[in-house]
């Protein structure tokens, strides 16, 4: 069966890269993979079972007791030790029965199995028990977790039903050692891109950014596991964490819901209890059961969410008109008899316009269990529309409000995995997996859909808005208006940018888990993925090339031309946006260029070894990156061998393949139970990953553009020759039980990376002009110290307290981070400083409080509520002068913060800090029983319950959110001059544009300076 699925996925893999011969690293990497079929492992999204079963009044034990799961096929039996163990349960919560000839059956209820760990159930059977009943004890999960070896946070879909956050990056914030930042997940002080992503076992992880792809409905979900505290040779890929989500699997009864919530309780620019309705909602509906037959089960989710304005940001609405003074003349076409006016302009409060977003999803599973083969289909769907401003930018609303276009991005996910499961023996399971993952990513106007050729074209433009929108010729729409030193758009204006993005993989894996006698299980494994990237980037304003050159298809354009005006970025497309397969060259320009196709594989083995007083997990593991890219064979080669003269455009000859990069990573990990409510534990391994591979793909004509004579700075440029990045990670921590309802983890932690990925200056000998590159050059170490603090329910109130002390120290933060002091001529940093993204101190407090349902009376009776308060320190920035350059009467506040080359620092990197910020959430719930299998539960959910104002980002310039150090700045020349030149209405715009609703700062940077205002939700849940 196995070696049928390897071959099996041999012809997919190969017929989805097409007809030509498979390179020979290919061929050895399967051919290996198939030699060594017994002993791969894939990333289990199973746990086991084990236990021992003794004579209550004995306390012997009893050899030959019947352990079963209850409505599975799952069980073993006891061997003369009393010891049973079973493997490969799923994720989830079961009744575990033991039963045996003249003792009574016990059943313990609600044992929870989590995956990769090993969960413990005993029994104590009492001899003439009455025949036919069966003591039911209800199994609580232990506080302490003894077969553990690292930290790990853990969130149950009990947890998900009442927490009153929703959505994959609110829930992950609230555990240990996550930071979540401008939206960035940052685990343990390492980069966005460090943090590895897996549904049911599978890799979900965009590899050109290294972050989540797909949506998760949080419905759909059995667990979150983040792994921050590093993780077993199992695991690859990610430097400093990685969350893994499980699935729900079918249930052996139907089972239904549907769920709906929203916050349209008032219109655009109202109030409603003291906040606004951000235009959102959510529906969710899922069914679970047997199929057929109780071996065939199934579970579905199905969401749909609509956000009116995903921003949900504090603003203040404002009327140009009025803070003009009167009616807006365009300064650009004054000088005609008739200038453009325009005598209403009205930004609104409290929404964002042009922010919607519709998302669509699916997931769910389907088992059957054909024992001794169990197969396990897992499959997630997602597809997300977002909406963005047309005309000067996508994060500037409050300068397009006359412009009735707007652009789409369509993200597009599904990921499809297959597991075969066979039961070689009760102790030894063989597993062979196939998963398979496509995503696609593209703009899309609102006049034109992807026809980018229209987007420029003013016949097309005329023709679709009757008449209403004319441009200036041809191809090129009017100047914006021009009002007081700012820039707003006009009716009709498009972007100048166009991106498709296509990406898929094949990844296949077999494994062998056999638990050897009582002490080890023994994991032998493998897995394999090989992608195909596909990018298309284009400026479509490149029409007008077709009038300049008096032809007709843009085919005709000179291709040296095209390329130049059109800027394509493309591979796996030719530069007119054709798929294409092969490099091509048509008059000394590469005009099309193959896709990438990257090759990740891994093999691992390790053995958990188990001892009541020591439990030691002990691996190896093998990475194997073939990054397909590309370095220079010797840039200061005379430059007739690197450039061709005519087009400016590297050549092919000047490059050679890097070599497939492979590592050997330790992985152990130790814990010693000292007694049941004490156990020691640490943890040291030895991480590899590749960097964002959007670092190093490029068309060659974006190579060329920034290699070969750039015309200005590239401040976020490509790198060739990039390797991955490594980090050694240690950990050690100390779980005590302080009552029979209370126990505390404590952990401290140290992790060094090395070969961080940064800019830098190549600056050849041959003549080429220097230009900036990105290399492995950044380190970083983070230390801290994680608590958390569970509390049983006891007494109605259950309650989970998380806090993690940081200090996150690199060379640099970013990317990019030392692009200043290559533009100023300076030496790179070498020192360690705060990262931007440290927050020294996080935390969070989750309390639940609710009534049974015969407690509290008619009125309180299954009742509920939920509390998360959440808190942290702030992060790092750096005080700096603003010293102007060339920036303008709109972004003169901010433009400093990202252009080095106008800012100067007042103090060494990081030493200032962000204010604290408190969030408050609260969740309410009363469920109804309506009939006998039939609930309806309504609740509220309220986000940031106080409206606190946040401040999650400042300006450089003064310390402050609500002053950005230009606007009241009277010793600024520049400052004092666009005053003269546009007159006090310029001070008027500009407090209402940039001071009090963050404009430039939220444009030209893409953060926001406040968090979320207050929010509110009231939906209904129907239950079957």
């Amino acid at each position: 069966l196995m070696v049928l699925t390897s071959l099996y996925s041999i012809l997919m893999f190969n017929n989805l890269y097409g007809d030509r011969e498979m390179s020979k690293t290919k061929v050895l990497l399967l051919a290996i993979m198939l030699a060594f079929a017994p002993f791969y492992l894939f990333a289990q999204s199973s746990g086991k079972i084990v236990g021992v079963v003794k004579d209550k009044a004995s306390g012997e034990p009893l050899p030959g007791v019947n352990i079963s799961l209850d409505g599975t096929q799952y069980g073993a039996a006891t061997d003369v030790d009393g010891f049973y163990v079973i493997l490969n349960v799923p994720v989830g919560v079961y009744d575990v029965r033991a039963s045996f000839v003249g003792y009574g059956e016990v059943v313990q209820t609600g044992v929870r199995v989590t995956a990769d760990k090993t969960t413990e159930v005993n029994f104590a059977l009492e001899e003439a028990a009455i025949e036919g009943q069966a003591v039911v004890i209800t199994a609580e999960k232990p506080l302490v977790e003894k077969y553990t070896t690292q930290s790990v946070s853990l969130v149950t879909s009990e947890d998900l039903e009442n927490i009153p956050v929703r959505g994959f990056t609110d829930v992950i914030a609230t555990q240990n050692s996550v930071v979540v930042q401008d939206g960035n997940i940052h685990i343990r002080g390492g980069r966005d891109d460090e943090v590895g992503f897996y549904i049911d076992g599978a890799s979900s992880v965009n590899p050109l950014s290294n972050t989540q792809s797909l949506y998760i409905i949080q419905e759909a979900v059995e667990e979150f596991q983040v792994l921050a505290g590093g993780y077993t040779a199992e695991f690859g890929g990610a430097n400093a964490g990685i969350v893994r989500t499980e699935l729900k699997t079918g249930s052996k009864d139907f089972k239904a819901s549907i769920d709906f919530q929203t916050d349209k309780f008032a219109s655009e620019g109202d109030k409603f209890l003291g906040t606004y309705s951000y235009r959102h909602h959510t529906g969710v509906a899922t069914l679970s059961g047997p199929l057929v037959s109780d071996k065939v089960r199934f579970f579905v989710a199905a969401e749909n969410t609509y956000q009116g304005d995903r921003a949900v940001r504090f603003s203040k609405g404002f009327d140009l008109v009025q803070l003009n003074g009167g009616p807006l003349i365009d300064q650009r076409s004054t000088a005609g008899a008739n200038p453009d006016t325009i005598t209403s302009y009205v930004y609104p409060d409290g929404f964002t316009p042009k922010q919607e977003e519709d998302l669509w999803a699916l997931q769910g599973t389907l088992s059957f269990d054909l024992s001794p083969l169990t197969i396990r289909v897992s499959s997630s769907y997602s597809d997300r529309t977002r909406q963005h401003v047309s005309g000067l930018g996508f994060r500037t609303p409050m300068l397009d409000m006359l412009n009735n276009r707007y652009l789409e991005d369509q993200f597009t996910n599904l990921l499809v995995s297959t597991k075969f499961t066979y039961v070689v023996n009760p102790k030894t399971i063989a597993e062979a997996t196939v998963s398979f993952f496509n995503s696609q990513f593209n703009y899309s106007d609102s006049y034109f859909g992807e026809d980018w050729l229209k987007w420029y074209d003013s016949t097309a433009v005329a023709q679709h808005t009757n008449g209403a929108v004319q441009y200036r010729d041809a191809y090129r729409p009017k100047d914006s208006y021009f009002f007081n030193g700012f820039s707003f758009a006009r009716d009709g204006d498009p972007v100048n940018n166009y991106t498709l993005r296509k990406q898929n993989y094949i990844g296949f894996a077999l494994n062998l888990t056999s638990q050897m006698g009582r002490h080890h299980e023994v994991k032998f494994g493998g897995d394999y993925r090989g992608y195909k990237l596909r990018q298309f980037i284009i400026s479509p304003a490149a029409i007008s090339r077709l009038g300049a050159n008096n032809v007709t298809d843009i085919t005709q354009v000179p291709k040296a031309d095209w390329v130049s005006n059109a800027l394509p970025n493309n591979y796996g497309y030719d530069i007119y946006g054709n798929e294409a397969d092969v490099d091509k060259f048509e008059d000394g320009v590469k005009v099309s260029q193959k896709p990438y196709e990257p090759v990740f594989a891994a093999f691992y083995v390790q053995d958990k070894i188990e001892y009541n007083d020591l439990i030691i997990n002990a691996g190896l593991r093998f990475d194997y990156f073939d990054s397909k890219g590309r370095r220079f064979k010797d840039i200061n080669a005379p430059i007739d061998q690197i450039v061709d003269a005519n087009t400016n455009q590297l050549l092919d000859e000047a490059f050679v393949d890097l070599d497939a990069f492979q590592h050997v990573s330790p992985r152990l990990g130790f814990s010693f139970p000292v007694t049941e409510r004490t156990v020691f534990y640490m943890q040291y391994g030895k991480f590899v990953q590749m960097p964002e591979l959007e670092t190093i793909y490029a068309g060659n004509s974006a190579l060329s553009r920034q290699m070969v004579n750039p015309r200005f700075s590239f401040q976020n440029p490509f790198g060739l020759g990039l390797e991955p990045i490594r980090t050694t990670s240690y950990e050690i921590g100390f779980r005590q039980q302080l009552s029979n309802v209370a126990a505390f983890d404590i952990t401290g932690f140290y992790r060094n990376i090395k070969g961080q990925v940064q800019v830098d200056r190549v600056e050849p000998t041959n003549g080429l002009t220097p230009f900036n590159t990105l290399v492995n050059s950044d380190f970083a170490t983070t230390k801290g110290m994680e608590f958390s603090l569970n509390l049983r329910r006891v007494n109605r109130i259950q309650a989970q307290l998380n806090y993690t002390l940081t200090q996150a120290e690199g060379t640099g933060s970013t990317r990019t981070s030392a692009v200043g002091a290559l533009e100023r001529e300076t030496p790179r940093p070498t020192v360690i400083s705060p990262l931007d993204y440290e927050q020294t101190h996080r935390g969070s407090v989750i309390l639940d409080y609710r009534f049974g349902s015969e407690e509290g009376g008619p009125v309180f009776k299954n009742f509920g509520a939920n509390m998360l308060f959440r808190f942290n320190s702030g992060h790092p920035y750096t005080f700096a002068r603003s010293e102007v350059g060339q920036s303008d009467a709109y972004a003169s506040g901010v433009d400093y913060m990202t252009d080095p080359r106008s800012r100067r620092a007042l103090e060494p990197v990081g030493s200032s800090r962000t204010p604290w910020n408190y969030y408050f959430d609260l969740r309410l719930d009363k469920t109804f029983k309506l009939m006998e299998d039939l609930q309806a539960t309504v609740y509220m959910r309220v986000n940031n319950l106080f409206n606190t104002k946040n401040v999650i980002n400042v300006y450089d310039a003064s310390g402050l959110a609500d002053d950005d150090g230009f606007y009241n700045n009277a010793n600024i020349e520049q400052r004092n001059s666009y005053l003269q030149q546009y007159g006090e209405a310029w001070l008027n715009f500009y407090k209402a544009i940039n001071i009090e609703n963050g404009q430039a700062y939220w444009d030209v940077l893409g953060r926001e300076l406040y968090g979320h205002p207050r929010q509110i939700f009231f939906g209904i849940k129907l239950s079957y």
